[in-house]
């Protein structure tokens, strides 16, 4: 009988075209498949948070019927530094406009304002209950969970002042409250696209293959 698999992410297991270029089937979660020879089902968002996925998390689990294993690919939204909050629209448009008429110096004026407020979308403490309600429900469900580490290349941090410091946090708690069900994973630099967070394609292979071997050693 074929296992079943319910991946729940953001963007980092979708195919894309900016920065760069990553065919569907060039992606984790459909090289999953085929290596597991699995049932598999997907909910990805651009954007998600933790938060996002958790209010999807029971209808997808239910739509696999028993799945074997939940895996989660969640946290960068998350933690990313931001100048606004989500609830933040007017403000938001109105730098936006500005930036429109005045292109240099609105992103200055972002640029200053992300650093200087450090806002994320979910803080430290809702991350860390999102977190163990995930794996409340995977125990609830009978279905073994496993969770991909926030990832990051080093140049991230130019781009995004304070990143290094929050993907350090974010995982910190992810360790402190899954312990195994953390995948344990290293990506070189290279693996990265130009924009530090999304994986190229063979860095997708990489992951696919170490999912794939947890998965099997945990049978």
């Amino acid at each position: 009988m074929k296992r079943k698999i319910v991946i729940l992410s953001d963007s980092l297991a979708l195919a894309r075209v900016i920065p760069e270029s990553l065919l569907l089937e060039e992606s984790w979660a459909y090289r999953l498949r085929e290596l597991a020879d699995a049932e598999w089902v997907q909910f990805s968002m651009g954007g998600a948070t933790s938060s996002d996925l958790l209010a999807q998390a029971e209808y997808w689990l239910h739509s696999a019927r028993s799945a074997d294993w939940l895996i989660i690919q969640a946290g960068i939204v998350d933690w990313a530094p931001r100048a606004f909050s989500r609830k933040e629209v007017i403000p938001q448009k109105a730098l936006a406009l500005f930036t429109r008429l005045f292109p240099r110096l609105g992103r200055e004026v972002f640029e200053r304002l992300r650093r200087w407020r450090g806002i994320s979308y979910v803080d430290s403490h809702r991350f860390r209950e999102n977190v163990q309600a995930f794996r409340r429900l995977a125990k609830n469900q009978g279905t073994c969970l496993l969770w991909i580490p926030v990832l990051g290349a080093s140049s991230y941090e130019n781009t995004l002042p304070g990143i290094t410091e929050k993907i350090a946090q974010a995982n910190g708690i992810l360790r402190e409250e899954l312990g195994s069900a953390l995948m344990q994973v290293n990506f070189d630099d290279a693996l990265f696209m130009s924009d530090g967070h999304h994986l190229r394609a063979p860095g997708h292979e990489h992951l696919a293959q170490q999912i794939f071997k947890h998965i099997n050693e945990e049978r």
